[in-house]
């Protein structure tokens, strides 16, 4: 379910109407920004939530979030807030290898229209527990993000690695979003209330997805798939249930312990409408198999009869498929030719274009009225024409992906990352969606040491990023 804050802009609007108040400045009330986007300060524009294994303070692999301002030319590495465990306010301390962020999810949690991040670091230590991990939420302000709250593990002796997946939904209908927290084992929670003193009330759901060793991996997704006005939650990761699925995504209606059963492995996932029926549509991402799968939402939810996988080979999408190409390791939706339709990006962090391996690429699925297709895709890489840079082996280009209206033009603007850029430093770009899907003009890119992270290697910038936001 994409819904906005709107209630201190409206209200402030009416009261100067009515004379009882005097036209503010800029930053008075937070301006709302298109649904599904972040706006951490709440000047209208989407910003772009970056994570980096950055050394803080000499900690190598300690982490940081990287926030990119949006405004009328979009996001620069001139406008960049980075907020670790070391920064004012933000509970903990940078340790080694903790990977602060790690797992991120953004929505107005607390109501006063600005966007806030969440942060998974999964691998901290707790209280002499290994790995216990930790979730803190960063709190959205006119000036940025300003301090953080924990969310402390309800059952830390159960499990390890709380935080390693996040979604933000509003799964009980109420007009105030939800969060979801993955653990390592079969359950995840939902906190409700989510304030700066904490949350008011969490419960465990129990899922059917099961830890499997090495081959473990869990996706968290929200979104309102049958438009009942509560959000549904998806969790993707390895089956057992009928013996009959390895990997599979369970879809939880409004987030309860009852799911039904969508075929596909979900190691990311997306939400968006691409079919502009008004209701949310599901994409998953199967790097494995080189596929991203979609679903359409109706009246009764996901239908499985709607299925569509789409590969390189599929009509219409540029290039071939290719073993190990990771197509579908990136995926996040936004409508970026303004025609109404979501439209969705996909990365391939290991396709190989030219002759240089593993460099990666971008590809831009359409929607329309039938759905998503692959008639009209695009593919971009660095060296398509007007993009920052070059293509070198084992950039990954396209490791993460993110969408958002960075300059308020009407048209969902991509961000691509590409971890192992500058010998790990890691480097993100920013791509103006246009009528022809997208375009290179004003493209931008930087990388983690010009966003003002460590110069030092292994930074991985650019590895993750949100897939969506709620409550924006």
């Amino acid at each position: 379910m994409r819904y906005l804050s709107r209630t201190a802009p409206a209200l402030a609007a009416a009261a100067i109407a009515a004379g009882l108040l005097a036209a503010a400045p800029a930053h008075a009330a937070p301006s709302a920004v298109p649904s599904g986007q972040s706006d951490v300060n709440g000047d209208g524009y989407g910003d772009l939530v970056t994570a980096s294994e950055a050394t803080v303070s000499g900690v190598k692999g300690a982490g940081a979030v990287v926030v990119n301002t949006g405004s009328a030319d979009g996001i620069s590495a001139g406008r960049t807030q980075i907020v670790s465990q070391n920064s004012a306010g933000v509970p903990g301390a940078a340790e080694a290898d903790d990977r602060f962020g790690s797992a991120l999810a953004t929505g107005d949690l607390n109501g006063d229209g600005y966007t806030d991040v969440v942060t998974g670091t999964a691998l901290e230590d707790v209280d002499g527990d290994a790995d216990g991990g930790t979730v803190a939420v960063l709190w959205g302000s006119t000036s940025g993000l300003s301090g953080g709250t924990t969310l402390p593990d309800p059952a830390p002796a159960a499990h390890d690695e709380f935080g390693n997946a996040l979604a933000v939904g509003d799964f009980d209908g109420d007009g105030h979003p939800e969060l979801a927290v993955g653990t390592s084992d079969n359950n995840v929670w939902i906190f409700s209330g989510v304030a700066k003193s904490g949350a008011a009330s969490h419960r465990q759901l129990s899922t059917a997805i099961v830890p499997d060793g090495t081959d473990y991996y869990r996706s968290l997704t929200a979104g309102d798939f049958d438009g009942n006005g509560a959000d549904d939650l998806v969790v993707g990761g390895r089956y057992e249930g009928d013996g009959e699925f390895g990997g599979a995504a369970l879809v939880h209606p409004g987030a309860g312990d009852a799911y039904t059963v969508l075929r596909g492995d979900a190691h990311v996932a997306a939400t968006g409408d691409f079919d502009n029926d008004g209701r949310d549509d599901l994409l998953l991402g199967s790097p494995d198999n080189n596929a991203v799968t979609a679903y359409a939402g109706g009246a009764e939810g996901l239908r499985a009869a709607a299925r569509r996988m789409l590969t390189q080979d599929s009509p219409g999408v540029p290039g071939a498929t290719e073993s190990s190409d990771f197509f579908g390791e990136g995926v996040t939706a936004g409508d970026m030719d303004g025609d109404g339709y979501d439209d969705v990006a996909v990365g391939a962090e290991f396709e190989t274009v030219g002759s240089v391996a593993n460099a990666g690429s971008v590809t831009i699925l359409r929607g329309s009225a039938d759905g998503l297709t692959g008639t009209g895709s695009k593919v971009v890489h660095q060296d398509t024409e007007g993009v920052p840079g070059a293509n070198e082996a084992y950039d990954r280009f396209g490791s993460a992906t993110h969408l958002a209206d960075t300059n308020r033009d009407g048209h969902a603007d991509l961000a691509v990352g590409a971890p192992m850029e500058n010998t790990s430093n890691g480097a993100v770009w920013s791509l103006r969606g246009s009528a022809d899907v997208v375009t290179t003009t004003h493209a931008v890119s930087f990388s983690a040491a010009t966003a003002g992270l460590s110069q030092d290697p292994y930074q991985y910038f650019g590895r993750s990023m949100p897939t969506s936001a709620h409550g924006s």
